[in-house]
Parts: C-alpha cells; structure tokens; sequence
C-alpha cells in the first residue's frame, strides 16, 4: 500500500482550490491529505514564500516533492490517475512532467479567469 500524501494547496487561488476539490472526490481510497498552505505546519516544511511558488506535497516518511514531481506523486496514489504515473517511469518523463506543471503554474491567473474563478494573488514567474 503506499503511504498517505500530504499535499499543500494554496486556499487563496481559484485554480488551486477547484484541484483540490477534485483530488478530494477521486480520492476513493483517502491517501491524500489536502491541507492549506496558508494554516500548514508539516515537519520539514519550506518556508510559506516557497510554498507559494509551487505545489508542494510531503509523504508519511518525511519525504517532500514539489511541482512536476508532486504531481507524479499525486497520481500514484488516486487509482483513476494511476496510468498518468505509469507515463512518469520512462526517459524524460520528469521533464515533461515539470514542462506541463510550469505551464499551468505560470499561466495561473488567466486560467483561473477563464474558468470564473478567484484569481491566483501570487505573481507567476515567466
């Protein structure tokens, strides 16, 4: 069984929120624990400016992954996303993984926007 995920979502963006509602309801088997980077307090945990700079999830060992990665490791752990995390054990694939991450990170504000949600506050870096 893998172990439980602790994965910092930022409650004052849009975009950030709707991801975790959603991790939330495919969630079936509950390893994930999604927790506001704004109230975190995590063993090891970055400092809150660098939090805010990118999705950051922490395992039960203690065990800290952030953008690309943390996404690969999200998916490890919700079966409807397990295929995704097959995709990640082959050549490059943390590249395209960090790639895909950078480009919704980045480009946050006006996704949020699109979808009619609370715009993200913190400034993206293009």
């Amino acid at each position: 069984m893998k172990s439980q995920l602790t994965v910092l979502y930022d409650a004052d963006c849009g975009i950030c929120t709707q991801t975790a509602r959603l991790l939330a309801r495919l969630d079936t088997r509950r390893r994930l624990r999604l927790v506001a980077l704004q109230g975190a307090t995590l063993p090891g945990q970055p400092p809150v400016e660098v939090l805010s700079e990118a999705l950051h999830v922490a395992d039960t060992d203690g065990r800290w992954f952030m953008g690309g990665r943390a996404m690969v490791e999200i998916t490890r752990r919700i079966p409807a996303l397990r295929p995704i995390s097959l995709y990640a054990r082959l050549p490059l694939a943390d590249l395209v993984f960090e790639t895909i991450y950078r480009a919704i990170a980045n480009n946050r504000q006006q996704i949020s926007r699109l979808l009619g949600l609370k715009t993200c506050q913190v400034r993206s870096r293009v």
